[in-house]
C-alpha cells in the first residue's frame, strides 16, 4: 500500500512523474529557493520536511554551498532514492525517517531555514496549525519557514478550473489522462489541503512576521514567513 506522497509505487520514477502531473514544478522549487533571506555564501542550517526523493534537497545544498540539511520523510522507498541521489553531498546532508509534526521538528532555536514541498497538505487543519507552531519554535530568531504546496480554493468553480488545468497539463506532457486520473485520485485519499488565506492567518497566529505568498499557479502556492529577530 502506498503512503501519503507516494503517488508512484516505484520511487525511481517519482521525479519525472511528478513533473508531469504538477504544473510548473520547477518554478515552485525556484520560488522556495529564492524566498529565504540568507545569502548564498551563508552557513545555513536547514530542516526539510517531506524530503521525498531529495530533489529539492539537492537544489538547496547547491544553492547554499555552505549549508547543511536534515532531510526528513516517512517513506522508506523515497528515502532510499534520496540516499542515492544525495550521496555526493557527503556529511552536509543527514537523511532520516520520521513524520511531522509528531517526530520533527523537536528542537528549539536550531534551524535558520525550514522548508517543505508538496507535503504539508497531507495534514488536516489542526495538524497544520500544530506544525506551524513547532516550526516557529525550531527556528532561530530571524529564521524563515517556506512551504510550497497544494492549496484549496473556497470557490467551487475555481476548484473545477484547477482540475481542468491539471488535466490539460498532463495531456501536454504526453500522459494518458485515464492513467493520470487513477494515480491522482489514489493520492487524493491522503490529501487535506486548506486555503492559502487560512494558512497565512495560521502562520501569523504562530508568531511569524512578514507572512506572504511568494508564488502561485492555480492551486499550487509557495508561501512563508520569518521569526522575529
Amino acid at each position: 500500500m502506498t503512503k501519503p506522497g507516494e503517488v508512484f509505487e516505484d520511487s525511481r520514477v517519482y521525479d519525472p512523474g511528478i513533473e508531469a502531473i504538477v504544473p510548473r514544478y520547477d518554478e515552485l522549487h525556484d520560488a522556495i529557493l529564492n524566498a529565504p533571506p540568507q545569502e548564498r555564501s551563508a552557513s545555513v542550517r536547514v530542516l526539510e520536511l517531506g524530503a521525498g526523493t531529495g530533489e529539492l534537497t539537492a537544489k538547496l545544498l547547491t544553492r547554499f554551498p555552505e549549508s547543511t540539511v536534515l532531510a526528513v520523510d516517512h517513506s522508506e522507498n523515497m528515502l532510499t532514492e534520496a540516499e542515492r541521489k544525495l550521496e555526493t553531498f557527503g556529511d552536509r546532508v543527514e537523511i532520516t525517517r520520521g513524520a511531522f509534526p509528531d517526530d520533527y521538528p523537536t528542537e528549539r532555536a536550531e534551524y535558520d531555514l525550514v522548508v517543505s514541498s508538496l507535503a504539508v497538505h497531507h495534514l488536516d487543519g489542526e495538524e497544520k496549525r500544530a506544525l506551524f507552531d513547532v516550526v516557529y519554535d525550531a527556528l532561530v530568531p530571524g529564521g524563515w519557514f517556506v512551504n510550497g504546496d497544494v492549496v484549496r480554493f473556497d470557490a467551487d468553480h475555481l476548484e473545477t478550473l484547477a482540475d481542468t488545468m491539471i488535466q490539460n497539463w498532463v495531456r501536454s506532457k504526453g500522459w494518458e489522462e485515464e492513467e493520470f486520473m487513477d494515480r491522482w485520485e489514489a493520492s487524493d485519499d491522503y490529501d487535506d489541503p486548506d486555503t492559502l488565506t487560512d494558512q497565512l492567518v495560521w502562520l501569523r497566529e504562530a508568531g511569524f512576521e512578514s507572512v506572504t505568498p511568494v508564488w502561485q499557479y492555480y492551486n499550487f502556492a509557495v508561501f512563508g514567513g520569518g521569526k522575529p529577530e
